[in-house]
């Protein structure tokens, strides 16, 4: 019997609680593991205490120590992937581009809750896409 494969796990790093919510339950209706940081800092400690996987990272670019965060991180999961909440600051050096750039909803109604899961299902399938067989 063939196992199905383990769900893609992804830690949303925003300083925004609420949004961070939010798009935690978009990723895990779309069958993911979401997992909240709400500062870099909150990341690096999470993920090396746990010793849990890092699939995509999803993140706001503004927040303080996002390079230290991405080189951090790099070394433990060399093959994650990044998504960026809005622009990505100029100056910010990453050792990768981000597989995607999303904007940030202008609210949390139902019609953008239904563009979120369409961005998140396509964000999954790029994943599966540029991922090493």
């Amino acid at each position: 019997m063939r196992q199905s494969p383990a769900p893609t796990t992804v830690w949303i790093v925003d300083d925004d609680l609420g949004f961070v919510w939010w798009l935690g339950e978009i990723f895990t209706d779309a069958g993911c593991r979401a997992l909240p940081a709400l500062s870099c800092d909150h990341a690096i400690s999470l993920v090396k205490r746990l010793n849990l996987s890092v699939d995509l990272l999803v993140v706001n670019p503004q927040l303080v120590g996002v390079s230290g965060m991405l080189q951090a991180i790099s070394h433990a999961h060399p093959s994650f992937k990044v998504a960026v909440i809005g622009m990505a600051p100029e100056g910010l050096n990453y050792a990768f581009h981000p597989l995607a750039i999303l904007e940030r909803p202008s609210g949390w109604d139902s019609l953008s809750r239904h563009e979120w899961m369409k961005r998140v299902r396509n964000l999954l399938k790029e994943i599966v896409a540029s991922t090493p067989v």
